[in-house]
């Protein structure tokens, strides 16, 4: 699930915390204190590498844990608990740096990046 990213496409860990947004209203919130919530995932934005999806067409939401890995990588893991029977992990890329970063599910062969989620405003 780790997608492609240049040398240019890093972030510090104090600019992945707060709310980021999908085009299609998902949504993940990454605290200070390790903590993430995310809601409205696209199903196809994560892999479940452990355990079997959960049925149906809802989008996914949970809880876990993340850490940013050499500023290019965060790291998630998703808690049992909403869509998720069983510990999983996963993890988002960053596509774009900057002023406005942009994260990414590197598992929406749609999208260059996958599925996108921006800084919310």
């Amino acid at each position: 699930m780790i997608g492609c990213t240049g040398p240019d496409h890093t972030i510090e860990s104090a600019q992945a915390i707060g709310l980021w947004k999908a085009d299609d209203g998902g949504q993940i919130e990454f605290t200070s204190d390790g903590r993430f919530e995310m809601s409205g995932i696209a199903r196809s934005a994560v892999v479940f590498s452990f355990s079997e999806p959960p049925p149906g067409d809802d989008p996914l939401a949970g809880a876990g844990t993340w850490e940013l890995k050499n500023q290019r990588l965060i790291e998630l893991s998703h808690e049992k608990g909403g869509s998720f029977s069983h510990v999983e992990p996963g993890s988002m890329g960053i596509a774009e740096s900057g002023k406005n970063p942009l994260l990414y599910f590197s598992t929406n062969s749609d999208k260059e990046y996958g599925y996108e989620v921006q800084k919310g405003s």
